[in-house]
């Protein structure tokens, strides 16, 4: 009976889809959609087991159409203007004609044309006050589906301050913890050095990619506990505060790891399980640190 069902709604979205210009245009775009659907997955598979934010982007894209079902009774009322129809159309007709770039240049090419045609999709249907009366999940599902944000978030990094500036003040905390527990160390710029062996705290190892994803983490939190703007950016400021605090034991035991115990134990920790456990340690505090000063507030405003 189920199997019925689904046949009978496939069916009707087939008839739905070719009803009408406008519908055989959004359906077009959203085939083409489709075809970029297995290069995300894999992405949002290997990028969350190598610590990526792909887990968290999907996260904000599921939560921006959350936010968008909870408000459809509003999305129905809305209809798009003929200027409007028009001009989405010509974005989703756009993107369907540069679709073989997107196969060819890869993943940011693949993530823009998908960006433009859901952008030509609403609106072509509901019109450009799609935008502006659903700002926040626009933002969410645009956020989540930007290609490659630490990547950009590196680029105007190191487009902005001096160079290997988090490097350096890595290593330079990680001196500074060594040098407390009794260890022998000499810090020249951003290599560690004991008895026994050194440490290079390289960009991978700066903390910077953590800190992002925390960034991020904090940002979906606050949305979806409805906290106000200001208390958003508190969260992503201890977010990546915690991040960047963290990392420094982790350059410290991967320091002691080269030098005492071998370059299995320096592997373990600087590959995919030691990276977990740090990540998961860091997450714990965060998490009591934010609900700790959510209850505070909380108190304080009752």
């Amino acid at each position: 009976m189920k199997w019925k069902q689904v046949k009978q709604a496939i069916a009707h979205l087939g008839q739905e889809s070719i009803r009408t210009t406008h519908n055989r245009i959004v359906a077009c775009g959203v085939l083409v959609s489709l075809g970029f659907v297995p290069y995300w997955l894999g992405d949002l598979i290997f990028g969350t087991l190598h610590g990526a934010a792909s887990l968290l982007m999907a996260v904000a894209i599921a939560l921006g159409v959350h936010l968008i079902w909870q408000r459809r009774t509003q999305l129905e009322k809305l209809e798009a203007s003929p200027e409007d129809e028009f001009l989405g159309h010509i974005l989703i007709i756009g993107c369907v004609l540069l679709t073989p770039f997107g196969f060819i240049l890869g993943e940011w090419a693949q993530r823009i044309i998908w960006m433009l045609i859901l952008s030509g999709i609403a609106c072509s249907t509901w019109g450009i006050a799609f935008f502006r009366l659903f700002p926040l999940p626009t933002f969410l599902i645009f956020a989540g589906l930007f290609p490659s944000p630490t990547i950009v978030a590196k680029t105007l990094w190191e487009t902005f301050l001096p160079p290997k500036m988090l490097e350096h003040l890595m290593a330079w905390g990680g001196a500074l913890g060594l040098r407390a527990i009794g260890q022998p160390v000499e810090a020249n710029g951003v290599v560690l050095t004991l008895p026994g062996g050194s440490v290079e705290v390289a960009w991978g190892c700066s903390g910077f990619d953590m800190a992002t994803i925390m960034a991020v983490a904090s940002l979906v939190l606050g949305i979806f506990l409805k906290q106000r703007a200001s208390r958003v950016i508190l969260m992503m400021v201890i977010g990546v505060v915690l991040a960047l605090l963290f990392n420094i034991p982790r350059i410290m035991l991967m320091a002691i790891a080269e030098a005492r115990w071998g370059k299995a134990s320096f592997e373990f920790w600087h590959g995919f399980w030691g990276g977990q456990i740090f990540s998961t340690i860091l997450f714990t505090v965060y998490y009591y640190v934010v609900m700790a000063i959510a209850k505070h507030k909380n108190k304080k405003t009752a």
